[in-house]
C-alpha cells in the first residue's frame, strides 16, 4: 500500500493551536469529517483515516452535523468485522 505524506509548514501547525500530542490523531478526524462531508471519501474510507470505530466516527458526524447514511459498503465492512470478532471470540 502506498502512503501519502503532508507536509504542514510548523508556523501553520503552530497557529492550529491543537496540542502536540494529539496532532496526528486531531488532524486526521479532521481531514476524514471534510473528506467524507464534502462526498470525496466513502464512509468506510473516511473511518479507516480517522482511526476510529464506526459507532465513534458516526457519534463524531452526528457532533459535526454532517449527515451519515449506512451504504452497502458499511453494512460489508460491519459484517467483515464482526465475522472477525466472532472468531477472534471463539465463537
Amino acid at each position: 500500500m502506498t502512503a501519502f505524506m503532508l507536509e504542514i509548514p510548523e508556523d501553520v501547525l503552530a497557529q492550529a493551536r491543537i496540542d502536540p500530542a494529539d496532532m496526528e490523531e486531531t488532524l486526521r478526524r479532521e481531514l476524514a469529517v471534510q473528506l467524507y462531508s464534502r462526498g470525496l471519501l466513502p464512509k468506510v474510507a473516511a473511518r479507516r483515516l480517522s482511526g476510529m470505530d464506526r459507532v465513534a466516527f458516526d457519534d463524531l458526524l452526528g457532533k459535526r452535523r454532517v449527515p451519515s447514511e449506512l451504504t452497502e459498503e458499511d453494512h460489508e465492512s460491519d459484517l467483515r468485522d464482526l465475522a472477525g470478532w466472532r472468531s477472534s471470540a471463539g465463537g
